[in-house]
């Protein structure tokens, strides 16, 4: 299988199933910007952003993958991306379903795994709105 990304009105996916390398650093999502997507009248004032394994059986207690996700933003004017990190300094995980409220103006989202993040498995992260 290859690394593989999902586009629609409506999301923004990536699926790793392979080690990412290469000039980007990884494998990442497309860059979403939640304000844009307001102003073109496609989301509202929220988008979401989840974690989820491709194997059928991802009952919580049979979870396949071993591999690192990592979200970031990067501000309008900033020289590259930042780790986002939650309030408590929490790393997400498979599972995890979170609400972006960022309609600061070109503020910029993407979500991938780094170089060496990939260890096995088949995860599809990303955003939908």
């Amino acid at each position: 299988m290859a690394n593989s990304k999902s586009s629609g009105t409506y999301k923004e996916y990536a699926t790793v199933d392979t080690a990412p390398s290469g000039a980007e650093l990884g494998y990442w999502t497309n860059e979403v910007c939640l304000r844009d997507k307001v102003n073109e009248g496609s989301a509202k004032d929220k988008m979401y952003f989840s974690i989820r394994e491709n194997d059928s059986d991802s009952s919580g207690f049979s979870e396949t993958s071993s591999m690192t996700v990592v979200l970031q933003f990067k501000c309008a004017g900033d020289a590259g991306w930042q780790n986002y990190l939650d309030l408590a300094g929490s790393e997400i995980a498979v599972g995890n379903r979170l609400v972006i409220e960022d309609t600061g103006a070109a503020v910029r989202w993407r979500a991938g795994v780094e170089d060496g993040g990939y260890t096995s498995g088949s995860l599809t992260f990303g955003f939908d709105w």
